[in-house]
């Protein structure tokens, strides 16, 4: 099962966030996105201080409830998914998210403009719309 999607681009600015199959719907959104993206800053760095040299970052961690898989790009950005702990590894679901749906339908879209507004993401449809359709269309959906 999938939970949550969420798009950052630089400096930590949520560009997108979607939500399916919560068992619990979320009091404060941005809480969340908050809470989020420091783990990731915190997961990164803590796998940066303790992995062998060259370690970049992490994949992802699971716990009893969930598991987060985290990809990120060279230009920035951070796609990150939350599934049930049973699911595999999504590095490459998350990589065909961002080569062929966002660069696709969101960074070639003439109106969005890098970093510019928060919801930037949300003035691409397109762009929400197929990456619905591909997430149910996977096996863990």
């Amino acid at each position: 099962m999938i939970y949550n999607f969420y798009v950052f681009g630089r400096g930590r600015k949520l560009l997108c966030r979607e939500e399916w199959n919560r068992t619990r719907s979320c009091a404060d959104i941005a809480e969340e996105t908050k809470y989020v993206s420091g783990l990731l800053i915190t997961l990164k760095s803590f796998a940066q201080q303790i992995g062998p040299p060259k370690t970049q970052g992490f994949l992802s961690y699971t716990t009893p409830q969930y598991k987060l898989h985290s990809f990120d790009t060279a230009s920035g950005y951070r796609f990150v998914i939350t599934t049930d702990p049973s699911v595999p590894d999504q590095q490459e679901c998350l990589r065909h998210i961002y080569a062929e749906l966002f660069v696709e339908y969101v960074v070639k879209n003439p109106l969005y403009h890098l970093g510019v507004a928060e919801d930037a993401v949300s003035k691409c449809p397109a762009f929400i719309s197929k990456l619905h359709g591909f997430l149910q269309t996977r096996p863990f959906f």
